[in-house]
Parts: structure tokens; C-alpha cells; sequence
């Protein structure tokens, strides 16, 4: 691809402190887009690691043309660089995906050749077989309904990281949570904006390297939080108080 030719999709992804395997999933990715048949950008937000993930990043951006980094000074969390990703980003769709590895970006390729056939506006996936422990399963299964009853969006899994939407929409969205919300916000403004939304089964695997930074309570409770924020937001929009959701 070059530099003057804007990407057909652009992933998107957000890294803390991954230095242990950013690497290895980097050129995963970059393998697995050359396969795509079109021209595709990886763009990755270093949320202000301290254990030279950002360093390794610039290296590989360097070496890797269609790779580009943005960086945050400072640890702003998940869905903050996940935003500043998304809005770094200049593809017709993009895709939103972790960067510890733990989802095959084969299967974003599946989510958009079916968002461009049937005309979606977001395509999510819902992960098969979750790798996690049983009370994060178990606690998915009660996010979803209450995504469901709170804001009206009945999905699956609608805080599945890896999803494909149409570029201009998403970086339209005034997206707000800084953290593990965010995939959920994501399918909640579509919807409320009465735009189309499917799902479409995902693999997911255990992370190969590195740890997680999800802290199970403090993440539950936030998502609760911040899902009565939404449905406000939602219903004050319907009352005609809010321009837009």
C-alpha cells in the first residue's frame, strides 16, 4: 500500500505494557492482512507503557510501512486508546481487535466481506468456546442481558473486542468510556442510532504471552456504571433533550 492510497480497513487496537508478545502478534497480523487481497493499515495506540512497549513498537513501525503507532503519554486505559486508534485511523471499515493475541485477525476478514455483502453497518463477533475462567463466562452471559434490558441491544457478546464497522460511522461516535466498556458502548450508539448490526461467531484462545490488566470487581462494576450512563443518554436523546446519542 502507499502512503497515498487509503486502506480498505484499518485495524485498530489498543497496548499496555505488552512488550513480552506485542511483537510476535504484530507480524501475525501483518501476515495474515497480506492475505486479505486489499489494502489493509494496523494502527496501535501505546497507552503510555512503561515497560518499552512503545520503543519496540516505533522499531516495528519502522520496518513495517503499513504499520503506524500513536502514542499517549500518559496510561489513559482500554477505551481510551482504543478511541485514539479509531480515530487515528482513515479506513472505509475498520476493525477493533486486542493486541495480546488472544483473537485470530483471519476472522475480521470473515466480518467484513460479510458486513460489505449484506450491508451492515457493524458486524460483532461473539466468541465460541470462551478461553476465561468460569466466573468471567458466567459474567458475560449477565452483562449481555443486561445490555439488553438496560439499552435495548440483544447481542451476544457485545464486549467482544473484535468487530468491523464502516469507518465513517465509528469515528463519528462520540465515544466516552475509557476503559473495558467500550466494545459494548461501540454496539449501543449503533443501535441507538438505529443503524444495522450483526453478529458472527469468532474464535478466541488463551493470551500466549503476558498478562491481563482486566481487574475483574472494579471492570464489573464500571460496565454497570457506565450502562445506566448509557441508557440515560439514551432516553433523554428520545425525549429530544440530546441532538444525538
Amino acid at each position: 500500500m502507499s502512503p497515498d492510497t487509503l486502506p480498505d480497513l484499518s485495524v485498530c487496537a489498543p497496548a499496555y505494557n505488552e512488550r513480552e508478545g506485542i511483537e510476535a502478534v504484530v507480524r501475525d497480523w501483518m501476515r495474515v492482512a497480506a492475505g486479505f487481497g486489499r489494502p489493509v493499515e494496523i494502527v496501535i495506540t501505546n497507552d503510555g507503557s512503561s515497560d518499552g512497549t512503545g520503543e519496540l513498537l516505533d522499531r516495528l513501525a519502522a520496518e513495517l510501512k503499513t504499520l503506524r503507532i500513536v502514542h499517549l503519554a500518559r496510561n489513559g486505559g482500554y477505551g481510551r486508546a482504543l478511541g485514539a486508534a479509531i480515530a487515528a485511523s482513515r479506513g472505509r471499515h475498520v476493525a477493533t481487535i486486542d493486541s495480546d493475541g488472544q483473537f485470530d485477525l483471519a476472522d475480521a476478514k470473515n466480518l467484513l466481506e460479510r458486513a460489505e455483502k449484506e450491508n451492515w453497518d457493524l458486524v460483532t463477533g461473539y466468541r465460541v468456546a470462551k478461553k476465561d475462567s468460569l466466573l468471567r463466562v458466567f459474567a458475560n452471559h449477565g452483562q449481555n442481558l443486561l445490555v439488553g434490558i438496560l439499552c435495548g441491544v440483544r447481542l451476544r457478546d457485545s464486549n467482544c473486542a473484535l468487530k468491523v464497522a464502516r469507518g465513517d460511522l465509528l469515528r463519528d461516535l462520540r465515544l466516552e468510556s475509557t476503559g473495558y466498556p467500550l466494545p459494548t458502548e461501540i454496539c449501543v450508539r449503533f443501535h441507538a442510532r438505529g443503524l444495522r448490526i450483526a453478529e458472527a461467531p469468532v474464535a478466541h484462545r488463551e493470551r500466549p504471552a503476558g498478562e491481563s490488566k482486566l481487574r475483574f470487581l472494579r471492570t464489573s462494576w464500571r460496565m454497570l456504571v457506565f450502562l445506566f450512563y448509557l441508557r440515560k443518554r439514551i432516553l433523554l436523546h428520545r425525549k429530544g433533550y440530546l441532538q444525538s446519542i
